[in-house]
């Protein structure tokens, strides 16, 4: 289960298959809609559907914040789902993920840990992801597992670079996108991502005041593994994100159930960096 890539992985690169990091970075440079800024944001998850017997119902809560270095964004999410399955049984996972990324798109460290019911760690990766090219390849040097080491094909984007590059194409009345993108949300490397863009504009009043003066966009998002034929997503999501990089409504769909997230906290901290 891969509930935390839901905003991690919400919003990556658009239009950019196929271009170098120097070509990825000034068109970023050349953003047409407002930078993404810091923020904490506490969601309340719930079942939306179910496609199986195996699942009767879900609840939890996640926090994300993205905190702005000046040079690089950090962010950090937290994670705690609870899952009644078919028998009465409750499987309790908590998640937290936390990346450093730098501003210039070239360095991103990463460490996703979960644990199960009793605590016991049933994920733990951890590493550097480092562009090395000028085409947008580079390395993957994971910490866990140790010596584990992975390319990253021509053009990856990293999650924030990804987020401003999508709201970008929304606003530019792009319809589609693909990209591959590295999260650290996979110890697998990087995935193909299929991003279509459902609509972008008035969605009526936003559930924060902050959030009035930004334009929206709809998205649908699916992630593909690279070494997989696979035509199925090995998982989608829908999402309204704001101009400034907040998400809102996002339906996690993990083929056997979906979940929704509904955003019942913001707090965008002032600017610092000039």
């Amino acid at each position: 289960m891969k509930a935390y890539k839901f905003v991690v992985a919400g919003l990556r690169g658009a239009g950019l298959l196929g271009l170098g990091l120097s070509g990825v970075l000034d068109w970023a440079q050349a953003s047409t809609v407002p930078n993404l800024t810091a923020q904490v944001a506490v969601y309340d998850l719930s079942l939306a559907k179910v496609r199986t017997h195996d699942v009767t119902g879900a609840t939890g809560q996640m926090r994300f914040a993205v905190a702005d270095g000046c040079t690089g964004w950090g962010t950090t999410q937290h994670m705690v789902l609870l899952i009644r399955n078919a028998d009465g049984s409750l499987t309790k996972t908590v998640t937290d993920y936390v990346t450093w990324e730098s501003k210039n798109g070239s360095v991103l460290t990463f460490n996703l840990s979960e644990r199960d019911n009793d605590g016991k760690p049933i994920v733990d990766d951890a590493g550097t992801a480092i562009h090395a090219g000028t085409d947008g390849s580079g390395t993957i040097t994971y910490s866990t597992p140790a010596n584990r080491v992975m390319t990253m094909p021509p053009g990856t984007l990293f999650p924030m670079a990804h987020t401003q590059a999508i709201l970008d194409a929304g606003a530019k009345g792009k319809k589609f996108i693909s990209v591959p993108l590295f999260d650290g949300t996979t110890d697998d490397g990087a995935q193909h991502t299929f991003v279509v863009i459902l609509g972008r504009g008035d969605r009526g009043k936003p559930p924060f005041s902050t959030l009035t003066k930004f334009s929206s966009t709809d998205v649908d998002i699916a992630f593909y593994e690279r070494k997989n034929s696979d035509q199925n997503p090995d998982f989608r999501s829908q999402m309204i994100y704001y101009d400034n990089g907040v998400a809102n409504n996002i339906m996690m769909d993990f083929g056997d159930f979906v979940l929704l997230g509904k955003l019942e906290h913001l707090d965008i901290p002032q600017a610092s960096c000039k």
